[in-house]
């Protein structure tokens, strides 16, 4: 029990240190199939929370572009060879599938308070204007 215990530390340990892996704008734009562009203007937009000055250079944390909805790492853009039956040795190690999922969760969290918040603005602006029209 012990083994597998240490085992799985080592797996969120890894997962860890993938999640604080930082890349370079350029790398981010081919990491995720866009321009360097946008990923500059996404930075600068404020998507990137965790994106650092280093020097010259701006850095992006890998997970950062998931949590902002511009990586999908499950994705089929982005797609790696399919998952061996489990108990071979290709299969993905837990630490990659965990940060994975957690870069898909992030992903879709930030898309979900995205879109409350758009909601939360029609509301308004419907409520707004029908009290312009009953006046």
């Amino acid at each position: 029990m012990t083994g597998r215990v240490s085992g799985l530390r080592r797996s969120l340990e890894h997962a860890g240190a993938a999640l604080d892996r930082f890349v370079t704008q350029r790398e981010a734009a081919e990491l995720t199939g866009r321009s360097k562009d946008t990923i500059v203007r996404a930075r600068q937009a404020g998507r990137f929370p965790h994106a650092r000055l280093d020097g010259h250079t701006w850095t992006i944390p890998t997970a950062d572009p998931a949590a902002a909805g511009l990586y999908d790492p499950a994705g089929p853009a982005h797609a790696v060879a399919p998952t061996p039956p489990p108990g071979t040795a290709a299969e993905v190690p837990d630490g990659l599938a965990l940060a994975r999922a957690e870069a898909r969760i992030a992903a879709l969290e930030d898309l979900v308070a995205r879109q409350d918040a758009e909601l939360a603005f029609l509301r308004q602006l419907a409520t707004d204007t029908l009290s312009r029209k009953a006046s």
